[in-house]
Parts: structure tokens; sequence; C-alpha cells
């Protein structure tokens, strides 16, 4: 901020007091019962101006370091901007800082959100070539047709939970709320995940209400695959999944049972943190990517569900799905 344009700011200002300095002097001046001098008048028009550059020059001195603040501050947003001196400097300093607040916020969660899709992708790419190159033995005529469909299940798993991944920061303009037949949603579900069911031999139990409830039908279809699919992942052959609603004050839940291997305590509160595959996701042979329980705990939320995972070890896991009664929607 030069001199100049501070002087052209307070412009209307300066103008002021010359009008209202030169207004009192005509007055005194065209006042027959007051005898001034006129070099007296002048002299102290010109006095009362020389006072005001004064205090309009030693305002400038004093505000330039604050000038000089601003101008370096945006070249290190990093920091609080301070140095404010008056009411007005503390004002504008208080919100300058409140908007660069927001601005690192929102830069570290784009950050964020690049360093989160660039880790799903590279760990995506590196889950996909296991089935993909299980296909490309298809014309090997002893290729077990078994494998071979549970591996286009899991390249079909995959390529779903990338879409719905990429869609999440998107979630707003992609879903619609209103009432649903949940007992379809499930039973579709469960016809998505037949195979398994299936191969593994594993049975099913369904006892579904047909009340309906608020929802989109397209994202809780994907939870329940996600879920369902943990299920059939650490169940063993011949177990079977319960699949069943009970009520709670007006409220519908969803339990989806199974006798799996069941979740050691220590894992349980961690269950929905992005990457974590917990110590039966590491065991032999599982393809657990620690992004399916993440991304269900993203959408429940959002659709404004609630959901909690019961679990024993060796006895199984129980995970509840809260469709809350909303009146509004009535």
């Amino acid at each position: 901020m030069t001199f100049g344009k501070y002087l052209r700011d307070h412009g209307i200002l300066i103008l002021a007091i010359i009008l209202g300095v030169t207004f009192v002097e005509s007055i005194l001046y065209l006042d027959p019962s007051v005898q001034f001098d006129q070099g007296t008048l002048l002299y102290s028009w010109f006095l009362a101006i020389l006072i005001t550059g004064l205090c309009i020059g030693i305002s400038y001195l004093r505000k330039k370091s604050w000038y000089k603040n601003l101008e370096s501050y945006q070249e290190d947003l990093s920091k609080e901007l301070s140095g404010a001196k008056n009411n007005e400097q503390k004002f504008i300093q208080e919100k300058i800082n409140n908007v660069v607040l927001q601005y690192r916020q929102e830069l570290t969660d784009l950050y964020q959100d690049q360093q989160e899709q660039r880790e799903y992708t590279e760990s995506w790419v590196h889950d996909i070539k296991v089935p993909l190159a299980a296909l490309k033995l298809a014309s090997d005529d002893e290729l077990d047709p078994q494998l071979l469909s549970e591996e286009t299940d899991q390249i079909d798993y995959l390529v779903d939970q990338a879409l719905y991944f990429a869609r999440l920061n998107n979630f707003s303009n992609d879903y619609l709320i209103k009432e649903q037949n949940l007992n379809d949603i499930v039973k579709n579900s469960i016809r998505t995940n037949k195979r398994s069911f299936i191969n593994k031999r594993i049975g099913i139990e369904l006892d579904v209400t047909d009340q309906p409830v608020l929802t989109d039908s397209k994202w809780l279809s994907f939870i329940l695959n996600q879920i369902i699919a943990n299920s059939l992942k650490y169940t063993d052959s011949g177990g079977k999944v319960k699949v069943f609603t009970t009520s709670e004050k007006q409220n519908v839940l969803l339990h989806i049972k199974d006798n799996g291997v069941g979740i050691k305590t220590e894992d349980l509160s961690r269950v929905f943190n992005k990457g974590f595959t917990g110590s039966n996701g590491r065991a032999s042979g599982s393809k657990a990517t620690g992004i399916g329980l993440y991304l269900v705990k993203k959408m429940v939320d959002r659709l404004g569900h609630e959901i909690t995972i019961n679990s024993v070890v060796g006895q199984g896991t129980e995970v509840i799905i809260t469709f809350m009664d909303l009146p509004y929607y009535s």
C-alpha cells in the first residue's frame, strides 16, 4: 500500500475536513460582529490543513508495517497473520485468518483424498492381477470351472468397489432417499452372491420385514453386498448366514449374522478404518483389501443410517444396520 493509494482511500475524509474548515472560516469572515484579520483566517485555514495532513501521514506510518505484513503473508499461508494494532486491523486479521484456516483445511482434505485415491488405485491394481491371471488360463482344459467363476466374481466385486469408491466424494449428486422395500433389496443382494453361497455350500435364512425404509436402493445394495461378501469369505463350508429384521423405537434394524470365524475383540473398534484387514484379513489365502467396510461405514453415515458390529471369535459375526424412523419424510 503506497502513500498515494492511502491518500486516495481517505480522499472523502480529507475533503470533508477541508470543506468543514472552509465553512467555519467563511462564517467567521462574514459575521460582522466578529473581527478577524483576513491573514489570520488564511493562516488558521492552512494550519488546519497542515495538521490534517500530518495526522494522515502519521496514521499511514503506523499502518505501514501492517500493510507490509499483508503483502508478505500471501507468500506463506502456513502460519497465522499477526501484527494488528487497532480494532480495524484486528477485525481484518481475524477474518483473514479464518479464511486461510478454512483454505488450509480444504487443501488438506483434498490432499488426503488424492492420497487415498492413489493408494487405493495401487492396491486395486495389485488385487485384480490374481483373478486376471486366472482368466488368462481359461484356455486350459484342466481349469476348474468353479475357480473360474470365483475369479470372475472377484473381478466384478473389485470393479464395483472401485466404482463406488470413485463416486464417494460426489455422493450428494448420486443418491435419492425415499421409501424402499427392504425385503426386495436384501433378496437382490442374496441373488448377487448366490454363486458363492452354492460353491461354499453355505445356507441362508431370511426373515426380513416388508415394512418400507427410507434409503437409497443402489447404495444400500452395495453396502449389503460388501457385508454379505465378508460373511461368505470368513464362514467355512457348511456354515449359515441369517438375515433378519427387528424393530426398536419405531426404527428398523437389519441383522446380517454368520457363524464364521469371528473377529477378535481388539480388532472390532478398527474394522471400519481404511486399509485395516485385521488378523483374519492377514490370514493365508485371504483377499482382504481393507476398503470394503471403510466404504460401508462412509455410505451408511451419509445415508443417515447407523451400523454396529458384534462378534465372538469362533462363533461368528453380526452386523446391524439401523434405519431411523424420520417422521418429516412422511
